[in-house]
């Protein structure tokens, strides 16, 4: 019985094993594709937001990110780093055609900044020059 079972694992080992590795050559092929940078990078290009910020959820902990509310109907996930800078009642908005978000805060009135598109614009721009 024992050497059926280590047989039979062993054909199956054999058989899940190339497939396995098969799958992860494709996805890590595909990751890397020029088309499908472009298609990631000019997704978050395109996308626009803007609201006020209505709390900013301090019981959910989620690591490098904390969830904020944006007016009452959204969350969105920012840097700890941000999180800790913003108070409810400051806004949040980005621009179709913009790499940044914006943080307008009302009680100190300036603005953060910050690169939400940097990871794929530069994986793009290296795969264009590579040709």
């Amino acid at each position: 019985m024992k050497k059926q079972e280590k047989t039979i694992r062993k054909s199956l080992a054999l058989v899940f094993i190339p497939i396995f590795i098969v799958i992860i050559s494709i996805s890590l092929i595909q990751n890397n594709s020029q088309n499908y940078l472009k298609k990631e990078y000019e997704k978050i290009r395109n996308n626009s937001y803007s609201g006020k910020i209505t709390s900013l959820l301090l019981v959910k902990d989620n690591g490098r990110t904390r969830p904020i509310l944006i007016d009452n109907k959204w969350e969105k996930e920012i840097p700890f780093f941000i999180h800790e800078k913003i108070n409810i009642g400051d806004s949040l908005y980005k621009k179709i055609d913009s790499d940044f978000e914006y943080y307008v805060r009302n009680s100190k009135t300036d603005t953060i900044k910050r690169d939400v598109n940097e990871f794929y614009r530069k994986k793009y721009f290296d795969k264009l020059n590579e040709k």
